[in-house]
């Protein structure tokens, strides 16, 4: 019989020699960690004795023992596992736990507030915080360096992971053991003692706090009534200018001039309740100089003095209004044909009222899509109306506004609809248009005036304006009949308010 044989024979008599005294131990440890593991595990056992006993026996200060000592038979399950230290903590083998990760932790602690053994709740976040699927990028070597990493929050960054990481590993191995979701919490019942919160160490109010503090009281503010404002004021006023030269061998000719364009405009509008007051002065004056003509240097080309106002009342919707308006125009200064002493028009020469009663249309609409777009509409009805044309000047020629001869003044009667509109384009592009129509039904007289502004900057534009006026009572043009037109493209300085 070989050695080799001898040595089989007698290690396995040793094994059956020694294993009902190893068995036996191991099967018990084992249990016993079933045990525990249930019992932390077992949320409505520990709730129920939560509420039978509220208060825990003090953890009781243990004096210096070996290492594998003998142990104590304690109430708490894991005293009968593992040895306490001088602190109260447990002391547990450095290859079943990251002690790093449970230094410091008192048995109250890891029972009741460390994640880490708390009974197991299932919370469906099994995906990683930081899931992503593109590369992951790399980080610099030299990140960290400059400040220890046990003096920042990276040790506290590993352990919450840790902590993740442990109990999501317990939900995909132990899935039937897991009897709670935070779906049924509100189900089970609840201690005098759950909302007790014991903070033992917070490194946030521990590692940041303020150097100075400042109080916080708001200081004693007087109320102040204001006062509702009816009247709004707002205007406009432009001083623009062109020039054209024609060089005096020019194929097709042409007279050379300088063009200075005065506008201004001032809105007075008031609105109290039901009650409406719109006013509105115009004053536009164009000068240009006349190298033809011989007799003056300077000419005028647009005068214009014109109020215009209307006074309603809210009738069925707040865009109707019964309404009364005026509208009243002469110029300032007087006006001569080219080499002519003729006096053509002065102030008060001519003189137009025309004013009415009917019903008044309001629209105000704001773009929701384009931003700064922005339409305004008046729209004036005035089935009973009347027009009066006044000659203050007995140089002026009465025939030519359309009076009979050795009269000064003529009034007709009938309707009038006038409508003025503002559209902006966009903060920089305006247009203002005026219609006003007003008929005997035997004589009609109309006006369209346009204006186009196109803002360069917020004091400079460009201006283009255009006039047309139509009036059967006035003798007619060989070249436009009854029809009369002006325009004007300027530029210079622009300002609202």
């Amino acid at each position: 019989m070989s050695n080799n044989t001898i040595m089989k024979q007698i290690g396995l008599f040793l094994i059956f020699l020694i294993a009902p005294f190893i068995l036996p131990k191991t099967v018990a440890q084992e249990a016993d960690s079933l045990k525990l593991f249930e019992s932390i595990t077992d949320i409505e056992k520990l709730i129920q004795q939560r509420q039978v006993q509220d208060k825990l026996p003090a953890v009781p200060q243990l004096r210096d023992t070996a290492k594998f000592g003998a142990v104590t038979t304690v109430a708490v399950p894991l005293d009968s596992l593992y040895p306490r230290k001088e602190n109260g903590t447990l002391q547990l083998p450095d290859n079943l736990y990251n002690l790093g990760s449970l230094s410091g932790l008192t048995f109250r602690d890891t029972i009741f507030y460390n994640p880490l053994f708390l009974p197991m709740i299932f919370t469906g976040k099994m995906l990683p915080p930081d899931l992503s699927f593109y590369p992951p990028k790399e980080e610099s070597l030299y990140k960290g360096l400059l400040i220890p990493q046990e003096k920042t929050f990276a040790p506290n960054l590993v352990h919450a992971a840790f902590v993740s990481k442990t109990r999501k590993n317990f939900y995909r191995e132990y899935p039937d053991r897991v009897k709670l979701s935070v779906f049924h919490l509100d189900s089970l019942p609840s201690s005098s003692k759950d909302n007790e919160v014991i903070e033992t160490f917070n490194p946030f109010k521990e590692l940041i706090s303020t150097e100075t503090s400042y109080s916080l009281n708001a200081p004693q503010v007087e109320g102040v009534a204001i006062k509702r404002k009816y009247w709004i004021y707002n205007g406009e006023h432009s001083f623009q200018l062109s020039q054209s030269y024609f060089s005096p061998n020019w194929h097709k000719g042409g007279t050379s001039n300088v063009n200075i364009v005065n506008n201004h405009i001032l809105r007075m509008n008031y609105r109290k309740n039901k009650v409406r007051f719109n006013n509105s002065f115009e004053w536009r004056l164009s000068v240009f100089t006349a190298p033809d003509d011989t007799i003056r240097k300077f000419r005028i080309g647009d005068d214009l003095l014109r109020y215009y106002g209307d006074f309603g009342v809210d009738a069925f919707n707040k865009h109707w209004s019964y309404s009364t308006n005026l509208d009243v125009r002469s110029q300032l200064f007087n006006n001569y044909p080219t080499n002519s002493n003729e006096l053509r028009s002065a102030f008060l020469a001519p003189l137009y009222v025309n004013g009415g009663v009917g019903l008044k249309y309001n629209l105000d609409n704001r773009s929701e899509k384009v931003r700064h777009r922005r339409v305004r509409l008046d729209l004036h009805l005035a089935p009973l109306s009347f027009n009066f044309r006044y000659i203050g000047n007995e140089k002026v020629s009465v025939a030519r506004y359309g009076i009979e001869e050795g009269q000064k003044h003529t009034m007709d009667l009938g309707s009038t609809v006038t409508a003025n509109l503002i559209y902006d384009f966009n903060r920089y592009i305006s247009w203002n248009s005026r219609l006003k129509y007003f008929t005997s039904y035997d004589k009609v007289e109309a006006e369209f005036e346009n204006t186009l502004n196109m803002a360069l900057t917020n004091a400079l534009s460009t201006r283009f304006f255009m006039n047309l006026r139509f009036d059967d009572s006035v003798p007619p043009d060989p070249k436009f009949n009854h029809l009369q037109v002006t325009q004007l493209l300027s530029f210079g300085l622009n300002y609202k308010w």
